[in-house]
């Protein structure tokens, strides 16, 4: 039967399932194996995919796993979610009393429990990353997000681990997505980051990019994600059919379907790319709308000749 780990949905393997004989599906499964005298057990690749045992559904080192199979980045940190789709993050050297979870970072959106939120904020132990040198804030990112961290070990089912292909996933992940997300937290003084709570949706579209970082996480599901090279090919092929069908002027029926299939593209590109695309528009309007009012002093919009005649 399928479940929802994190933002994935998996199949959980029925009673009697093996490593040789998993589930007859196409799904994307996890099977535990024995390994050695002691029986311990791991969670590695098979031909079929990967399958969940019923009895570690929701086991974090099942959503990690599933993690470095997709490309995201699975860290643990105690993460504070807004009404407004907003989460922050605060990261902690692990203790007994540790109530870290682990979260899932595609881009800059969370997933905690399954939803998606924008990330705004990453403190460490109370410290606003966004205070720190670029250097520490990675180093930070990647100690809580190390397949073998104090937490990773701590929250882990007794006698399990990943198995090494997959440790390497995880960590090639955190590799590539870590620096960006570090970046996209700007060095701010205490005056700067006053400045910028006070203008941060000055167009109010808040409700709206909420809606779009569900398409976006929809898109995921639908169209899963392909290497760059291709997807970038196959959107820019779509782009010039749009561009040929409006130099052509040919009816909005047309013009609908082409601008359907960029637009799905643009979300297929976000997924491809890891960042969140309504967090990307929020803020090439917002520079757009600070432009506007520092050269006019007020909202100018373009307009079209056949408007202003």
């Amino acid at each position: 039967m399928p479940t929802r780990l994190g933002p994935y949905t998996v199949l959980v393997a029925p009673e009697g399932s093996t490593a040789s004989a998993p589930p007859l599906t196409p799904s994307v499964t996890l099977h535990p194996r024995s390994v050695g005298p002691g029986g311990s057990t791991r969670i590695r690749r098979v031909p079929s995919g990967l399958t969940v045992p019923a009895h570690w559904a929701h086991d974090d080192l099942v959503i990690r796993a599933v993690a470095a199979l997709h490309g995201d980045v699975a860290l643990y940190a105690h993460a504070e979610t807004g009404h407004d789709r907003t989460c922050r993050l605060d990261l902690a050297p692990h203790t007994p009393e540790c109530a870290q979870r682990v979260v899932i970072l595609r881009g800059t959106s969370v997933f905690v429990e399954g939803r998606p939120y924008a990330l705004t904020q990453v403190a460490a132990d109370g410290t606003d990353l966004s205070r720190l040198p670029r250097g520490e804030r990675i180093a930070h990112l990647q100690y809580a997000a190390a397949p073998g961290s104090p937490c990773a070990t701590a929250h882990a089912a007794p006698g399990t681990e990943l198995d090494p292909l997959l440790v390497r996933a995880a960590d090639r992940a955190a590799h590539l997505a870590l620096p960006a997300i570090a970046a996209s937290l700007p060095h701010q003084t205490p005056e700067a980051e006053a400045d910028a709570d006070a203008e941060a949706d000055a167009l109010g579209i808040g409700t709206a990019l909420d809606s779009l970082r569900e398409l976006q996480h929809h898109a995921h599901h639908l169209y899963g994600r392909l290497e760059p090279e291709r997807a970038l090919s196959w959107f820019l092929e779509e782009l010039g059919e749009l561009a040929q069908a409006m130099r052509r002027a040919e009816p909005s029926v047309r013009l609908e379907e082409e601008l359907g299939q960029v637009a799905a593209w643009c979300l297929c590109m976000a997924n491809i790319a890891r960042v969140d695309l309504g967090d990307s528009l929020s803020r090439a309007m917002h520079e757009e709308h600070g432009r506007q009012l520092r050269k006019y002093g007020a909202l100018r919009p373009y307009v079209s000749q056949e408007e202003a005649s």
